[in-house]
C-alpha cells in the first residue's frame, strides 16, 4: 500500500509541476496577446478603417509624394539650365592707366559662366572723359585685343570655382 501512496504522490507532484508550467505558459500568452492588442489598437487608431482602406490611403499618399517629387525635379532642371547660362565667375581689377593723374578709378570686370564665356567690361577714367568698353569672351579667350588688366581679370575669373 505504501508503494501505491508513493506512486500516487509522484503522480500528484508531476501533475502539480505540469499545472504550474501551464499557469506560467498561460501568463506569457496573456501578456503577448495584450501587447498584440495594444499594437493593433495603435495601428488602427486613425479610425474604423479596415486594412484595405488603410493601404489605399497609403498608396494615394505615395502617389502624391511621387508627383510632388517629379515637379521638384523638373523645377530643379530648369534652375540648372538657368544657372549654366548665368555669370558665376567674376573678378574686378582696379588700376590707374595714367601715371600723372588721380587714383585707381579705372577698372576691368570679367563676368563669366561655367564655360568661361561671358564679357569683360573696362572703364577707363581720364581727366575729362570716361570710356567704357565691353568685349565678349568665349572659353576664356576673346577675339578682341585685350589690355593687360583685362587679361588678368579674365584669367583670375577663370580660376574661380
Amino acid at each position: 500500500m505504501m508503494e501505491l501512496n508513493e506512486k500516487l504522490m509522484s503522480i500528484i507532484l508531476i501533475l502539480c509541476i505540469f499545472i504550474g508550467l501551464l499557469i506560467v505558459w498561460n501568463t506569457i500568452l496573456t501578456v503577448f496577446v495584450m501587447n498584440s492588442k495594444k499594437n493593433y489598437n495603435e495601428f488602427f487608431s486613425s479610425g474604423n478603417k479596415n486594412l484595405s482602406e488603410l493601404l489605399q490611403g497609403i498608396i494615394l499618399e505615395h502617389r502624391k509624394v511621387n508627383a510632388r517629387s517629379a515637379n521638384i525635379e523638373k523645377a530643379l532642371e530648369e534652375i540648372n539650365k538657368v544657372l549654366l547660362g548665368s555669370y558665376q565667375k567674376m573678378f574686378m581689377i582696379r588700376y590707374n592707366p595714367f601715371k600723372d593723374t588721380g587714383g585707381d578709378q579705372s577698372f576691368s570686370l570679367a563676368l563669366l559662366d561655367l564655360n568661361n564665356s561671358g564679357i569683360v567690361i573696362t572703364s577707363i577714367q581720364g581727366r575729362e572723359v570716361n570710356r567704357v568698353y565691353a568685349k565678349t569672351v568665349e572659353k576664356g579667350k576673346s577675339t578682341y585685343n585685350l589690355s593687360a588688366e583685362e587679361i588678368e581679370a579674365i584669367s583670375k575669373a577663370v580660376i574661380k570655382k
